[in-house]
C-alpha cells in the first residue's frame, strides 16, 4: 500500500464529520484522563474546600497549563498518542460500521496493548505521571529506564502506528470465507464451466 492510498483512505474516514469528532473527542478524553491523574489530589482538595464548579475551574486551568507541569518531551508524546488514539478507535468504528470482521478484533486487541502502555507512564515517569501512580509504582520505581519513559512513549507510539496502518492497509479488505467447507464442488465448477 502506498502513501497516497492510506492518505485516501484517512480523508475517507475523516472528511465525515462524526468520525472526525469522535476521533477528537477520544483525544481530548485520553489527555483529559492524564490531567486527571496528575492532578487529582489538588483538585480532591479543591473539591472539599471549594465545591464542584470551583474544581471544574481548576480542572480547566491544570487542563490548559499541563503543558508547563511536565518536559516537552512528555507534552509531545501525550499530545501524539492521544491524536493515535482518537484516530485508531475512530478508524476501527467506521471500519465497523462498513462490516463486521474478526480482524477488527485482532487490531483492536493490539491497539488496546498500545493505549495501555501509552496510559501507563505517558512520557515522565520521573515525575509519576501516568496511570503506574494508580497501580502503586513510585516514580522511582520507574526512574530506572534510561530516558526517563520516553521510551515507554516511543513503544506505545510505534504500536499505535503498526495499528493504524494495519487498519487503513486493510480497511476495504473483506474477508471471504472458504467455499470449500460450504460448497466441497465449487471449486471444480468455477474453472470457467469446464469440468
Amino acid at each position: 500500500m502506498d502513501i497516497n492510498q492510506i492518505l485516501r483512505t484517512w480523508k475517507e474516514v475523516f472528511e465525515k464529520w462524526r468520525y472526525f469528532l469522535l476521533a477528537l473527542f477520544i483525544a481530548a478524553f485520553f489527555y483529559s484522563l492524564n490531567v486527571l491523574v496528575s492532578g487529582w489530589g489538588s483538585l480532591a482538595g479543591f473539591y472539599s474546600s471549594y465545591g464542584f464548579l470551583k474544581m471544574l475551574n481548576l480542572f480547566g486551568v491544570l487542563f490548559v497549563g499541563f503543558r508547563e507541569s511536565i518536559t516537552t518531551s512528555s507534552f509531545v508524546g501525550l499530545v501524539i498518542i492521544s491524536l493515535m488514539l482518537g484516530m485508531l478507535f475512530s478508524m476501527l468504528i467506521y471500519k465497523h460500521h462498513i462490516y463486521a470482521s474478526t480482524k477488527d478484533e485482532e487490531y483492536g486487541i493490539f491497539g488496546g496493548i498500545g493505549a495501555f502502555i501509552a496510559a501507563l507512564v505517558p512520557g515522565c515517569a520521573a515525575c509519576g505521571i501516568g496511570f503506574a501512580s494508580i497501580l502503586g509504582l513510585s516514580a522511582g520505581a520507574l526512574s530506572f529506564l534510561p530516558y526517563d519513559g520516553i521510551e515507554l512513549s516511543l513503544l506505545a507510539i510505534g504500536i499505535l502506528g503498526i495499528t493504524i496502518f494495519k487498519t487503513t492497509k486493510n480497511m476495504y479488505v473483506c474477508m471471504v470465507p472458504n467455499t470449500k467447507n460450504i460448497l466441497p464442488n465449487a471449486s471444480k465448477s468455477l474453472k470457467g464451466g469446464k469440468k
